[in-house]
């Protein structure tokens, strides 16, 4: 039999095929006209989506990231996926993002922190995703969503040399 964690491991390629294609398809639906029930269903019953500001909400209450400020256009851009299974059950996952909106090619970017748990039928869900939004253009529409987050994302770049 052969063992999850071992290199090679069939469960454990096909685990990660799963886990990827569940983080592409969260991308995907994370749009300006999001298919809200498709979204919720990637999620475990009693998981949580943490926003920006540190808010954690159930995925129903995903509106409550716009805080009521809906983009005219937005796309999500995965890259770079790493999965650590805790167990073969259970994956902790970072991917970087990159968010494109009306208001800026490249509006904001950061990563999606998950922990994503195995179900019963076979289905990967994510059970918590944190969003860590790692900086914006000033003009988009992140920077104007949430402007409280604006200083230390600028004062991030400004100690990092970006410009």
């Amino acid at each position: 039999m052969e063992k999850f964690n071992q290199n090679g491991s069939m469960g454990r390629c096909i685990a990660r095929s799963e886990i990827e294609s569940l983080l592409h398809r969260y991308a995907v639906l994370a749009t300006d006209a999001p298919e809200i029930d498709k979204m919720i269903a990637l999620f475990h019953k009693d998981g949580f989506f943490r926003l920006p500001d540190g808010k954690a909400v159930k995925p129903e209450k995903f509106f409550e990231v716009i805080r009521g400020n809906k983009p005219q256009y937005a796309r999500h851009h995965i890259t770079s996926i790493d999965i650590q299974f805790v167990s073969p059950t259970e994956a902790h996952t970072q991917a970087y993002f990159i968010a494109m909106t009306q208001m800026s090619s490249v509006d904001h970017w950061g990563e999606w922190k998950d922990i994503v748990i195995k179900q019963e039928d076979g289905a990967w869900l994510i059970a918590d995703r944190t969003c860590v939004v790692d900086g914006g253009d000033p003009k988009g529409w992140f920077r104007s969503t949430y402007p409280e987050l604006g200083a230390s994302l600028l004062s991030s770049v400004a100690s990092s040399g970006e410009t």
